[in-house]
Formats: C-alpha cells, structure tokens, sequence
C-alpha cells in the first residue's frame, strides 16, 4: 500500500456491503461499500469508498475505486 499511501502508520478496511454477480463475460464481478481509515501523520482519516473487483480464474484482474478526493484531501490537509 506504500505506493498509493507513503507514510500510513495505520490502514484499515471496513466492509458495509458486499454483493457479487456474473454476466455474460468470463468475468465475476465484486461490488463493496466500505470506509477506508488510514492514520497518516498522526491524523485520522476515514474515506467513503464504493470498490469494484472483476474476478478471472479466481484472482483480482481488475480493481476499481471511487471516492471523493476532496473528503481526503480536507480530512489530510
């Protein structure tokens, strides 16, 4: 995780939800909702975060996340 958050002294990853499903492709698809807390400089950030994983052959060939960068960026500042 160093490389998309250098210097976290702490990280956590809370699920809310979790739903999956397949479509027609060879791919499953893994939908999260879920609260990123990260401690970085002696503050405490917790990030809203909806996750997307396509799944092939049972490894993570895709992952996606949204987030509000400004909910970060004020809760960093």
């Amino acid at each position: 995780m160093d490389l998309f958050l250098p210097g976290s002294e702490e990280i956590e990853f809370k699920v809310l939800v979790m739903a999956s499903g397949s479509g027609d492709s060879a791919s499953d698809t893994v939908f999260t909702e879920r609260v990123d807390r990260f401690v970085m400089g002696g503050k405490k950030i917790e990030l809203p975060v909806a996750g997307v994983f396509e799944v092939r052959d049972g490894k993570i060939a895709a992952w996606r996340d949204y987030f509000d960068m400004a909910a970060f960026t004020n809760q960093s500042a």
